[in-house]
């Protein structure tokens, strides 16, 4: 047919030419179906080798380089085989311009459809608090001022009030029974009214995070995370004093914290539903609420007070105050054992051949590696969190020295040595050998291999973070060492 035809690459005359040779070699009574199927096909080689020949006449390259791939004609020119008109046909890059436009056409209008989906979902603040009213208005007995309830048939008639997009979003069944029901099947209104509040807003923040995704690939990069954040601040109270100078730093302080955890390996792009599911951004939504006590602020990673603490630690340790921290510098990083300076000398060199640095020139013109403040918040995200798996993944790769993905008892032997000879600079005496400790971590972690540590041995035996301190930090090992004795004890009664 004109479409197989097509579809090998032939030309359309070769059409009528199989049609007289079908017929002309149908009449044969001896020729069976075997060869006539033969004999088909060494006519359309015949023809093929034609083809191929005209081609190298047009263009003798083609008797060099084969031709890889053959353009399909249309099945319409195919069958217009008497027609000697051909058909137009736009140029390649045209058509690639013309396809790529209308992709992305369609890409925009499917994001702008689904951004329209999701803020109809939303509840305004008017209709919450229509919804509010309802609830207590439906309270089943028996009644308690104090703890208003509800059951099913009162939850019912609730979503029957309410608008069909709010009554299908928040009031099924299975919201119903996720809250714990009391002996006469009830669920606290006030509890039920909370947990709506709560997913209208992360509702209200995914439709929000939809329209900074450039990409219709579910993501964000790192610059449309940063305009996120930046549009975001205006809305959170606790940050009302942040100073204009201090913003750029602000913002850097802020989008570390979600680029070590929610893109660890360091692709450029966050996946928008990691990012709903992550407390760090329920950490950063809590600075909306305007009654935040002051203890937490003081341990909250996006406060105004956490980020100008950090870079004033950051000042601090740049002694000669040129923006960046060299291996002297940062030696003197406390990671919250006081009195500070307890990290060695091995492990800070490998923290500067491993993160990203910057070659700088000393006033005595010797060159020297040195960190900005990106990867200085990174350093002091893994010590602040050493519990998490992202922590114990970035310490592992500053002790895999020989990047096997495995640490050998020499390479725990190595780091605990530089440890010992930190007590040695502090004046300590340390109580104990580099076998005794190694056979100790190795009887903490229980690799599946004895003979060597992988990164899933060292989360899954739950204490990597004691383990990472004690062949880095001589403050985080005096203190296991000495646990008992700093262990509180109680008093004795009189």
């Amino acid at each position: 047919c004109p479409t197989c035809l097509s579809a090998m690459g032939l030309p359309a005359d070769s059409l009528p030419k199989l049609r007289r040779y079908v017929a002309r070699r149908g009449a044969a009574a001896e020729c069976n179906h075997e060869d006539a199927e033969r004999k088909t096909q060494e006519e359309m080689d015949r023809i093929w080798r034609e083809r191929e020949a005209r081609e190298a006449e047009q263009d003798p390259t083609f008797a060099e380089i084969p031709r890889f791939h053959v353009r399909k004609s249309s099945a319409r020119a195919a069958s217009s085989h008497s027609s000697s008109s051909p058909v137009p046909v736009p140029p390649r890059d045209e058509a690639k311009r013309l396809r790529a436009l209308m992709v992305a056409e369609v890409e925009r209008l499917a994001r702008q459809q689904l951004h329209e989906h999701m803020v109809s979902l939303i509840m305004e603040p008017a209709e919450l608090d229509d919804c509010w009213r309802l609830l207590r208005a439906h309270a089943s007995p028996p009644s308690s001022p104090t703890d208003e309830r509800i059951n099913y048939d009162g939850f019912c008639r609730v979503a029957g009030a309410l608008p069909p997009r709010a009554a299908g979003t928040f009031f099924c069944a299975s919201h119903f029974l996720q809250l714990p029901l009391d002996a006469w099947g009830r669920i606290s209104i006030l509890h039920f009214f909370q947990w709506l509040r709560g997913k209208n807003a992360l509702l209200r923040t995914r439709a929000e995070l939809s329209t900074y995704a450039v990409a219709a690939e579910g993501t964000l990069g790192e610059r449309e995370l940063e305009q996120w954040v930046a549009d975001l601040l205006p809305q959170l109270p606790a940050l009302s004093e942040l100073r204009e100078e201090f913003f750029p730093f602000y913002k850097v302080t802020a989008m570390r914290k979600f680029i070590f955890f929610l893109d660890p390996k360091h692709r450029g792009r966050i996946s928008i539903h990691k990012l709903m599911a992550s407390p760090i951004l329920h950490e950063l939504l809590e600075l909306r609420r305007p009654d935040i006590p002051p203890e937490e602020l003081a341990v909250n990673w996006f406060s105004l007070e956490y980020a100008e603490m950090l870079y004033s630690d950051y000042l601090e340790l740049d002694r000669d105050q040129n923006g960046m921290l060299s291996t002297q510098e940062l030696m003197h990083f406390r990671g919250g054992a006081p009195p500070g300076g307890g990290l060695t000398h091995a492990f800070v060199q490998r923290v500067f051949q491993e993160c990203h640095s910057y070659r700088t020139t000393s006033e005595d013109g010797s060159h020297q590696n040195e960190l900005d403040y990106k990867s200085y918040l990174d350093f002091v995200l893994a010590h602040t969190y050493r519990v998490t798996p992202e922590a114990l993944t970035y310490f592992f790769k500053l002790l895999d020295m020989r990047r096997c993905s495995r640490l050998s008892g020499f390479d725990v032997a190595f780091f605990f040595r530089a440890v010992l000879d930190k007590f040695d600079e502090l004046g300590e005496e340390p109580n104990c050998t580099v076998a005794d400790v190694q056979d100790e971590i190795f009887d903490m972690v229980k690799p599946q291999d004895p003979l060597y540590i992988t990164l899933a041995d060292l989360i899954r035996c739950k204490v990597g973070d004691t383990i990472v301190g004690m062949l880095t930090d001589a403050h985080a090992f005096y203190q296991y060492d000495r646990r008992e004795e700093l262990m509180p004890h109680d008093k004795p009664e009189n």
